[in-house]
């Protein structure tokens, strides 16, 4: 992971505030005497971001993720400090009116200057990275890759197979649940009378049982009599044409006994039109089934379909992705497999598998069960505490441990095998929908959130960027649909027309949101005891509570922070919080029912409120 995963949305935000108060045709803040310094700090924050985008690929290296940390620091530093004096400006009274405004506009210029100089070092820095890359050049493993190279656990055991009719690969478990998915991939495979090459995409979140269920449909002895050749090839991050091109010849070459084309002499691109071909010809004229697992990009599929030719003769190739504009992309017509989480009952009977047996004593068979359900029907999750428990002795403590601290078992490090699985995911977001994601650890667990509320609060919160030709709500409306085409949220309900009304994110992957956001400093979870991390309650931009108990919270804190989340409880002192958190953009709360005075009072405190949500019990 990078040392800032918020460099981005900090940018973004920074931006946003500048046009908001001083740069928009009416600005409600008019510094005509700072207007250069103004310019040219929303000149720096725009080439920031603009490199920060491309960053997510040209220039993934330890010095891009050192100062990616740096601006991330730069750009929060500096809207807190003007934010804080335009609160001084905004809210100034009586005789000292006046003077207090005047010094507060002394400093805000001596703010401008400072940052202006802050982000002329960071662009020259950056300049100085994208010059050395440009002159060492990608590295082979980075000419085709994503953000991240760490191996994927689901794919830990698959290696590429040879282009045999008798080849096959030994696979570490069997399947449960799917069946219906797996009649509809083999009528598409085997039965379906097409004779043109077709492609079948299965697509959905990670450790949710792609790969294994198109090991089973690989394995299958109606596979293995129907195609004359089988390939299974694991692409993952790590994705290089040449490389797996190579590999697949090298395959089929090494069945047939022919001899491997020398192209040591033969120019990049030239060596790639050439074994692209000799692949063409090694699987001319014959019925071949190529799977293609752990997919990431549309232009991997683009520039390894040219590969493979289409004899009418019933082809086909099986791909599996997380990412379901790759699946949709690669797929032919309605071929795509959404993957479903297994029931209560089909999670039972993973559990049981992995254990060995299917009779327990009634009290373990309850703290099972719960395990299970607790795990929210993602195999991955299941196996990984089966497997715990089966090398642990059969004690009850033991158990109902597990049992309450499902999530700290299978993503209880970064390293962990499920933790690995899901950080793929979240590691591969472009820049502008990290912040999003995480933005999911201010709701409480098992939240169904209503889509129109969560856009709005995006929205409010500043680290969306502005588009052309689109309002913010639109821009935020695209973001949530990155983010479920990347099985990273799920669509809970649907309104009549088809639209997303509500959505909901699985327990493990909030897990990872609560422990990225606090890693960011981003977010304080109050009353938290599932995740010990929250003990230490520090400054954020986030906060809200994960229980119904009162809690004094220290306002000294959070006296930077920008949103208020208490769905649970409910704050005795709006005035209190009001007058004490002044840079608050979103208040979301349910307070006493009596305030009156106190509470209109206290909001007209809030001058950089954006949204505000009051339930009274």
């Amino acid at each position: 992971m990078s040392l800032s995963q918020m460099a981005y949305a900090a940018v973004t935000s920074l931006k946003g505030t500048l046009h908001l108060h001083f740069l928009q045709s009416q600005p409600r803040l008019p510094l005509q005497h700072n207007q250069k310094i103004l310019n040219s700090l929303h000149e720096n924050l725009g080439f920031l971001q603009q490199v920060l985008e491309k960053s997510e690929i040209a220039y993934n290296n330890a010095g891009m993720k050192d100062l990616e940390a740096e601006i991330r620091d730069v750009a929060f530093k500096a809207e807190e400090m003007i934010e804080m004096e335009l609160s001084s400006i905004y809210l100034a009274k009586g005789w000292t009116k006046r003077i207090r405004i005047k010094a507060s506009l002394l400093r805000l210029r001596e703010i401008f200057t400072k940052a202006v100089n802050q982000t002329d070092y960071l662009k020259k820095e950056l300049i100085k990275i994208s010059e050395k890359q440009l002159a060492n050049g990608p590295s082979q493993g980075e000419r085709m890759r994503g953000t991240s190279s760490q191996p994927d656990p689901e794919q830990e055991n698959i290696t590429v197979s040879k282009f045999s009719k008798n080849a096959s690969i030994k696979f570490d478990s069997g399947m449960v649940g799917c069946n219906e998915e797996f009649k509809t991939i083999m009528d598409q495979l085997t039965r379906q009378s097409a004779k043109q090459l077709q492609v079948v995409s299965i697509v959905g979140m990670g450790g949710i049982g792609k790969t294994t269920l198109a090991q089973k449909v690989y394995e299958d002895s109606s596979i293995t009599s129907h195609f004359d050749k089988r390939a299974w090839v694991t692409v993952s991050q790590e994705f290089n044409v040449e490389q797996m091109v190579q590999c697949l010849i090298g395959c089929v070459i090494a069945a047939s006994n022919d001899e491997l084309p020398k192209l040591s002499n033969v120019h990049h691109e030239q060596r790639n039109d050439n074994l692209a071909e000799s692949l063409r010809k090694h699987l001319k004229d014959y019925r071949y089934l190529i799977v293609i697992d752990d997919i990431w990009s549309t232009t991997a599929w683009d520039n390894v379909q040219r590969c493979f030719p289409d004899d009418n003769n019933g082809s086909r190739i099986l791909l599996t992705s997380r990412l379901r504009e790759v699946a949709e992309y690669a797929s032919s017509g309605n071929s795509t497999i959404i993957m479903p989480f297994l029931d209560a009952n089909k999670g039972w009977s993973l559990f049981c598998n992995v254990l060995g047996k299917t009779k327990f004593l009634s009290v373990f068979e309850q703290i099972g069960r719960d395990i299970v359900n607790k795990c929210e029907g993602l195999p991955l999750a299941i196996i990984l505490v089966a497997s715990l428990l089966s090398m642990t002795e059969a004690a009850v403590e033991k158990w109902k441990n597990v049992a309450e601290n499902v999530s700290r078992y299978v993503i209880g490090d970064s390293s962990d095998a499920c933790s690995r699985v899901l950080y793929l995911s979240y590691n591969q977001l472009p820049h502008h929908l990290k912040a999003c994601f995480l933005y999911f650890g201010v709701f409480p667990e098992d939240f169904e959130i209503h889509v129109k509320k969560l856009v709005r609060l995006w929205v409010a919160e500043g680290f969306l960027r502005e588009m052309d030709n689109q309002n913010m709500e639109e821009v935020a409306m695209e973001c949530l649909q990155g983010l479920v085409d990347r099985s990273l949220v799920f669509v809970s309900k649907q309104s009549y027309n088809g639209k997303m009304k509500t959505i909901k994110m699985h327990d493990l992957l909030r897990d990872l949101c609560l422990r990225e956001a606090r890693h960011e400093n981003l977010l304080n979870v109050i009353g938290d005891e599932k995740h010990p991390f929250f003990n230490k309650i520090i400054s954020c931009r986030w906060i809200s509570t994960a229980t119904s108990q009162y809690y004094l919270l220290p306002l000294e804190l959070f006296h930077k922070s920008h949103s208020f989340h208490y769905p649970y409880a409910y704050y005795s002192s709006v005035e209190l919080l009001f007058s004490r958190l002044k840079l608050l953009r979103v208040v979301d709360i349910v307070c006493g029912p009596y305030y009156g005075y106190g509470l209109l009072n206290g909001l007209a405190n809030l001058i950089h409120l954006r949204y505000l949500a009051l339930r009274a019990l």
